[in-house]
């Protein structure tokens, strides 16, 4: 089989351009379901059109364009990611996946190449789940994995999801019916950057991925008492904030000294009254573990409620701990990560096993069809940032890797 490449430079172009949508000085605010959301997608559905593709957007939003293959009963190869950014995101996570897999097809094109199987191009809603708090939404109703909570969600401003997911052409009454069943994809396919500094510290240009991790997600309560800073003495505070800050400790504690999984966060508080001269009498912490073994993240859910308990007797604070969401790890395909090490060897590109410490949408997929992924470098090892940078050369690499693992699981699947 002859090495296929990508044109870097449309490749590129279409980045800068899908860049430009919820761009600001502080990041990407391409947030889910948003104006800049709205009009990133159509830009990418303008892109698939041109392609020849033919378009359709299922009842959860997930956009689908479909590339006929020589035989129209075999399954799909799919591709894809997400479009939608963190609130002062960067301009590469997700768009690499989306734009590569576009590109791939582009290329298909320009080489007269058809192949066996059909091929799909997917931009998966809301994979972030900033504004709801439900993440890799669209993926996992592809996956058939909603929870009665994603049909329930309501964002800040009271607006439920089933309302916005109407301006993207879904249907929350009908989301069961995205689901796709086993056997009408092969293989799904997501090019990705790495979002962490392995590959950029080594200099190796090409990461396979292993696995993806797990993730449980809990929304936290801490009520104490808010009172007068200046009059209330110390032994007879409830002070929320103080309660709240041990309990930040104590998650960095489970996943660092305790080693209980690899890592955890707290990475968003609210505070009330909020006030320089007042008690906190409430604070609110969004906490989360991760890990591909999903028995450790039960394991730190139990400690995390055992070390609260102890933490509200210490200090008279009443402390609410609930669970939000456990998304499941996944593990990658073997056939399919030798396919990428030897797609990356045609190219001489050097490669790497490498586990995501991030989820995507690949670990909902991976419920219906074998999975894999192929990272390339993120510049000093950021993401969710809008300092994120891959550069055009790693864009180009990921794209070929892309093309030409696309291109041997056609000729090797039957």
């Amino acid at each position: 089989m002859a090495v296929a490449r990508v044109d870097p430079q449309r490749l590129n172009g279409t980045l800068e351009s899908l860049g430009n949508i919820g761009s600001t000085p502080e990041g990407m605010q391409r947030i889910a379901f948003s104006p800049a959301d709205v009009d990133g997608r159509q830009f990418v559905i303008d892109l698939m059109q041109q392609a020849g593709l033919a378009v359709r957007v299922d009842t959860a939003g997930n956009v689908i364009a479909r590339r006929a293959g020589r035989d129209g009963e075999r399954p799909a190869i799919a591709m894809g990611s997400h479009v939608d950014t963190v609130p002062s995101g960067g301009r590469y996570d997700g768009a690499v996946g989306v734009l590569g897999a576009i590109e791939v097809v582009r290329s298909l094109n320009d080489l007269d190449v058809v192949t066996r199987h059909p091929v799909e191009v997917l931009v998966f809603t809301n994979e972030e789940g900033t504004r709801y708090h439900r993440w890799l939404f669209g993926s996992r109703a592809m996956a058939g994995l909603l929870e009665p909570a994603d049909l329930e969600a309501v964002d800040s401003e009271g607006v439920s999801m089933a309302e916005r997911l109407k301006a993207i052409g879904g249907d929350m009454v009908r989301v069961s019916e995205a689901g796709r069943q086993k056997g009408e994809l092969c293989a799904y396919l997501e090019l990705h950057i790495e979002q962490g500094p392995v590959l950029h510290r080594s200099g190796i240009p090409v990461g396979v991925v292993t696995g993806i991790t797990g993730r449980i997600v809990f929304d936290v309560r801490v009520i104490g008492a808010a009172n007068h800073a200046g009059t209330t003495p110390m032994d007879a505070r409830k002070d929320a904030l103080l309660a709240a800050s041990r309990l930040i400790q104590a998650v960095n504690d489970i996943a660092t000294s305790e080693g209980m999984c690899r890592v955890g966060t707290v990475g968003m508080m609210t505070v009330a009254p909020n006030a320089v001269n007042v008690v906190p009498g409430e604070v609110g912490l969004g906490a989360e573990f991760r890990d591909i073994d999903v028995k450790r993240l039960e394991d730190a859910e139990r400690r995390l409620n055992e070390v609260s308990q102890q933490i509200a007797a210490a200090t008279g604070a009443e402390i609410l701990v609930k669970r939000e969401e456990l998304g499941q790890s996944a593990t990658t395909s073997g056939s399919l990560q030798d396919m990428v090490v030897a797609a990356a060897q045609r190219l001489g590109l050097d490669s790497r096993p490498i586990p995501s410490g991030a989820g995507h949408d690949a670990q909902a997929m991976a419920a219906i069809t074998d999975i894999a992924m192929v990272f390339v470098p993120s510049v000093d090892g950021l993401s969710h940032s809008p300092r994120e940078y891959t550069t055009p050369e790693a864009c180009a690499d990921g794209a070929n890797v892309l093309l030409n693992t696309l291109l041997m699981i056609d000729e090797s699947l039957d």
